[in-house]
């Protein structure tokens, strides 16, 4: 893909973070003026719908997040809404359901949230046979293009929504919580370090205002807000509290390239634009989705860690 035609549609204002800032890149290549420049470091928050989406969203997490009911209701709001955005963006028509591809997300929470982790493997042998009862029975051309992409939002989609409800149910509503703040905190310093002083990219062609300085700032407040939320909460060590929280920072960063990836194969911005200036609700868990999985492996192998 040629990553010039699709450059004016990917430097607006979503660049992946939950902090309600904007920054739009030069429409060529020339250098932008120290005047300008400056103008745009200090531009208007208040006047940016970011803002209110991100005050917002906040609101309504802190709100649900009360106790571990309320909490669980969210994730489901939530797998409805992201199912629905995938759905679009894959553009499955009749090939695949909806009802289908919602139990994809949905089974993997249910299934963890209800019932353990030893049982996750459900979701997974229920899926495969219901799109291939339904594809085999009522359609018989174009499915296969399809396939994949439904899978991989059961792996990823399902999986990421599936450890949030694990570490919900077995560490409670506070730490999850929490936990979500450390991934916001370290967007917000990754965008606001990145904008003043970034200059080197991250990823270019996935994630073009994302920079490496912004991506460090943002590593090391998440792992100090992580370190701490860890450390407070379970009882680990020093060195497993820090690595623990590492990894959870550093896949968090990855889940949202990931994500990136992903819409620019299929060449579209944002998931949906449901959320003024944040696009839709998939690109607000992205980061979540990767770095929860990680976070319950390693809490299942700590004991290899001193």
């Amino acid at each position: 893909m040629n990553y010039l035609r699709f450059r004016k549609l990917y430097q607006a204002d979503n660049d992946g973070t939950f902090w309600p800032g904007y920054i739009e890149l030069p429409d060529n290549d020339t250098e932008v003026e120290p005047e300008e420049t400056n103008n745009k470091k200090n531009f208007n928050l208040l006047s940016n719908p970011r803002v209110y989406t991100g005050l917002g969203l906040l609101a309504l997490v802190t709100l649900f997040f009360l106790n571990k009911t309320t909490a669980l209701i969210l994730l489901v709001i939530v797998a409805l809404i992201a199912t629905k955005e995938w759905f679009d963006i894959f553009e499955y028509g009749i090939m695949l359901p909806y009802p289908l591809l919602l139990y994809a997300s949905l089974a993997p929470l249910i299934t963890i949230y209800f019932y353990g982790y030893e049982n996750y493997y459900i979701p997974f042998f229920i899926f495969p046979l219901g799109v291939v009862i339904y594809t085999g029975t009522f359609l018989d051309y174009g499915i296969y293009e399809k396939f994949g992409s439904s899978f991989l939002f059961l792996v990823w989609f399902g999986s990421g929504l599936g450890a949030i409800g694990y570490i919900l149910s077995n560490f409670g509503p506070l730490f999850t919580y929490f936990l979500l703040i450390s991934i916001s905190m370290s967007d917000i310093a990754a965008y606001e370090y990145g904008r003043r002083y970034g200059k080197r990219k991250l990823a270019k062609n996935i994630s073009p205002n994302k920079t490496l300085e912004g991506f460090l700032a943002g590593l090391i407040v998440g792992v100090i807000v992580n370190f701490f939320v860890l450390r407070n909460s379970l009882e680990l060590t020093f060195t497993q509290s820090l690595l623990l929280a590492v990894f959870f920072i550093i896949f968090a960063t990855l889940g949202d390239l990931f994500e990136s990836k992903i819409k620019r194969s299929v060449e579209v911005k944002d998931a949906s634009s449901l959320l003024p200036g944040h696009g839709g609700v998939l690109d607000r868990i992205d980061s979540q989705l990767l770095s929860f999985p990680v976070l319950v492996f390693f809490l299942h192998f700590l004991d290899l860690i001193q």
